[in-house]
């Protein structure tokens, strides 16, 4: 299997990732030098203070000048012991938590300012998936590649001390210890490249299980689990997935066995060697008692130095990789203007807006979402836009709303292409309300706001609940305002209705005050009338704003000033609603179809 390449080097991810660390919290950067220096200073010490003791000991000292020495060492030891403890807990827990919270809030910020286009294109999915695995994966690069760095260090730091202590007796021990960490990194580069090319299939099989899992936690999917007895289709795939998973996670297991096994043999064998060749040297009075105290025990140190530097560089590139999938996902440039913008129009008067030989196209797919669109809308101007289902109605309006950028054509507010404004400040002159509405888990005024409760207007909070219908709902309620919503997160949290979740819906456009309205189906739930309703008392409450109105009920939509009708990805008509039943083309026909169905008397096969 070909290997690929990997997307960054190790060196820069080691640099990015202290950096990061060095950003986030300096001091642990410092303690982790400081510990790796102890790490390697403590058993140093302790094995010297065994040749001490013993030459002072066969040298037949006096009392007063081996307890002077005894207790110099033993002070010392302490305190080595003490600042190895302390910077242990430094490097094992809190140089990991931190990078751990670095790295997520990298991510998370990432996703939530990212373009949405690009947050939602399936061509960056995969890229998606390997991040998140690399977030969450046993060897997380936001937990390990520190904590793996000073593994490294501690280990060269002590392969180098100790190889310099046994080379003064034999250079060729230290070359035997070297040899058989070759043939250990081989095995462990194996398992490595292993690991690495299967990874892709391993992740797409970790996603599809998460996804089951999720949707098993997701309440919102009981109804339809009993209904339509889905019970047999989730533990079936659950299985295949799980057994997908184990069977990828047992196959990288037997072969870090194997590597493992090998090890050990090496192990006995080179120690082996070494220690005999070290009583050789000792029965033949070639080295004294305290050099052979001293040197049996480097030798045992410095094959974990070496099997350490080995297992640890083996690590440190497992999580550099995955640190790779991440960043290409942090790396991701976004295509709207997200530097200085051009002046935004006034935010009090409704704009213009154009659209000018408007098409999209969707990743991968085979024909236009959009294709041609020209229409001009004017200041204040209230326009429906209707179709069959796939005309590209959304994609319309997350194209006018900035959420897209053209596959070709233009948007023009107030005269001036939007791609020219920046991004996020062509967002605060658009109000958009869609069909899926999401609320925080915040109190009732935090989501009228959207803010934090510093930054809400109460006052002004109140008055928009009261102009959306929605202040004798608050009225009742305990906490009025202060009343909280998601009761996944909040024990105390209230659930809305359907329409009282319009309301707040409409009360949280109204306060956002944007002089551009768009609404996409966020009545969808709703009965025809009271859709006719919401929409009519969306219209009275946004007078003289430019506004976009979605429905597949066309009834609905009879009050705007224009209808688009899309069919084919294209504007097939446009007029009011009597001009176009006067032209009797495909919007009469829509209608009149859906109007027979409230006509009484009539009936339907």
């Amino acid at each position: 299997m070909k290997r690929k390449k990997e997307p960054y080097t190790v060196l820069s991810n080691i640099a990015f990732s202290l950096k990061t660390t060095w950003r986030t919290r300096k001091s642990l950067v410092v303690l982790g030098l400081t510990g790796t220096v102890m790490r390697v200073a403590l058993p140093f010490t302790g094995i010297l203070t065994s040749k001490i003791i013993i030459d002072e000991l066969t040298a037949r000292v006096d009392a007063g000048r081996f307890c002077a020495v005894a207790g110099g060492l033993a002070l010392l030891l302490v305190l080595l012991n003490y600042l190895k403890s302390y910077t242990d807990h430094k490097i094992d827990n809190d140089i990991g938590s931190n990078s751990i919270f670095a790295f997520s809030h990298l991510a998370t910020g990432k996703r939530i300012s990212m373009d949405y286009e690009l947050l939602e294109s399936g061509a960056n999915k995969t890229i998606f998936d390997k991040a998140e695995k690399a977030l969450n994966s046993n060897h997380t690069p936001a937990n390990n590649l520190p904590r793996d760095l000073s593994g490294i260090l501690v280990n060269l730091f002590g392969l180098a001390l100790y190889g310099g202590l046994i080379s003064l007796v034999n250079p060729g021990i230290v070359l035997l210890l070297a040899f058989s960490a070759l043939i250990n990194w081989i095995a462990l580069s194996l398992v490595r490249r292993y690991e690495e090319n299967t990874r892709d299939e391993h992740t797409k099989a970790i996603v599809k299980l998460r996804y089951l899992v999720n949707a098993l936690m997701d309440k919102s999917l009981g109804k339809d689990i009993r209904m339509y007895t889905m019970s047999g289709w989730f533990r079936m795939n659950c299985d295949r997935f799980t057994v997908e998973v184990q069977n990828g996670e047992s196959a990288l297991a037997a072969r870090q066995a194997g590597a493992g096994l090998a090890e050990a043999f090496l192990v006995l064998v080179r120690n082996g060697a070494a220690y005999a060749y070290l009583v050789y040297l000792l029965l033949g009075s070639r080295i004294g008692l305290g050099d052979f105290v001293m040197i049996f025990a480097a030798i045992g140190s410095l094959a974990q130095w070496i099997s350490g530097l080995v297992s640890r560089t083996s690590d440190l590139l497992r999580a550099s990789s995955e640190l790779g999938d991440l960043r290409v996902m942090l790396d991701l440039s976004d295509v709207s203007n997200t530097g200085p913008g051009a002046p935004l129009p006034p935010a009090d008067r409704a704009p213009e807006l154009r659209l000018e030989d408007l098409s999209y196209t969707y990743f991968a797919a085979d024909s236009p979402a959009l294709e041609h669109i020209n229409v001009t809308i004017k200041p204040g101007e209230r326009i429906a836009v209707v179709g069959v289902n796939g005309a590209g109605k959304t994609t319309l309006v997350k194209l006018i709303a900035g959420l897209y950028r053209p596959t070709s054509g233009r948007i023009l507010l107030a005269g001036r292409d939007i791609a020219r404004y920046n991004r996020d400040d062509y967002f605060s002159l658009v109000t958009a309300v869609f069909q899926d509405i999401h609320f925080l888990a915040a109190s009732i005024a935090g989501n009228v706001s959207q803010k934090p409760p510093e930054h809400t207007s109460r006052e002004r909070a109140a008055e928009c609940l009261r102009l959306a219908g929605l202040e004798d709902k608050v009225r009742t309620l305990p906490d009025g305002m202060d009343t909280l919503l998601v009761r996944q997160v909040h024990d105390t949290a209230i659930e809305l209705s359907g329409g009282e979740q319009q309301k707040l819906a409409l009360a949280r456009a109204l306060y956002k005050d944007s002089p551009l309205i768009i609404l996409d189906e966020p009545t969808a739930a709703l009965d025809p009338i009271a859709e006719n309703e919401m929409y009519r008392h969306y219209a009275r409450l946004t007078q003289g704003k430019t506004s976009i109105y979605i429905s597949h009920r066309l009834a609905s939509t009879r009050f705007c000033d224009r209808i688009l009708f899309l069919d084919k990805h294209c504007i097939a008509e446009e007029g009011t609603h009597e001009e176009l039943m006067e032209k009797g083309g495909k919007y009469a026909e829509m209608f009149s179809i859906q109007a027979s169905y409230y006509k009484k008397g009539d009936t339907h096969e």
